[in-house]
């Protein structure tokens, strides 16, 4: 039952065994270690080096005798974190790769304030934890309303999305909430003229492209696509790159 455990965590059968063999033992010398978990020697010593590597087992001389002793089991546990961590981090390159060869346009529609809200909650699956935004913070505010905006940034910010925005540099809202560079919001922002911005909230992510419209008008969509994210996010980067660091006075 163990064996099939630790192999399910990640060891082989024969690291498995080994490891579980000195367990049993405590300290022991590789011989005694062959001949109790019944493999050879050869086998086992190298086995051994691959489980030292992996911080499952430890040696010390005694004499001129090598003994060789089991790492708390809890150790199996930090090995388990450090793998997910590792592959966490690869995960959103993994990711791309795919969509790169299987991706499909598609476009979604969405209308009223709580298809507007899944909008927003797409969004929140962010793959790579950056969001480009191009926003009017007063029509971001407004439109789905009841609060929808601050605790939108509250759930972003949880779920270590960083905002990468850019606002007009007049005629809008800055403050520390919502139109401004903040450690503490997740946020950098750049400010562009007024006259750039003519809907909601533009945002780009992963591939995919949302718009939000204003309340007045009252929909939004999503497009799904490579190239046209592509295309975004290099029109994001064009206005990011001369956009002010501080809004108009």
């Amino acid at each position: 039952m163990y064996e099939r455990i630790l192999t399910g965590a990640g060891l082989s059968e024969k690291q498995a065994t080994v490891y579980l063999t000195c367990l049993k033992l405590g300290k022991a010398k590789a011989p005694e270690i062959a001949r109790d978990c019944g493999l050879k020697r050869t086998t086992v010593y190298g086995i051994i080096d691959e489980l030292i590597g992996v911080g499952l087992i430890s040696n010390a001389k005694q004499g001129k005798q090598k003994l060789f002793s089991p790492a708390d089991p809890e150790t199996l546990l930090e090995i388990m974190d450090e793998r997910r961590k590792r592959i966490a981090e690869v995960v959103p390159d993994l990711a791309e790769i795919r969509a790169t060869h299987r991706l499909q346009p598609k476009l979604q529609f969405f209308e009223g304030r709580e298809g507007v809200k899944r909008i927003y909650e797409d969004t929140l699956r962010c793959k790579s934890k950056n969001l480009y935004q191009i926003v009017k913070v007063r029509d971001f505010i407004e439109f789905p309303g009841g609060g929808y905006a601050k605790k939108y940034i509250e759930k972003r910010k949880r779920l270590g999305i960083k905002a990468l925005a850019i606002h007009p540099t007049s005629d809008d809202i800055h403050n520390d909430i919502y139109g401004k560079t903040g450690k503490q919001q997740m946020r950098d922002v750049r400010y562009a003229p007024p006259f750039l911005f003519h809907t909601a909230m533009v945002m780009i992510y992963d591939f995919k492209v949302a718009m939000i419209s204003t309340k007045e008008e009252s929909f939004g969509f999503i497009i799904e696509s490579k190239e046209f994210s592509e295309v975004m996010k290099s029109q994001f980067d064009f206005m990011w790159e001369h956009g002010s660091k501080e809004p108009a006075i």
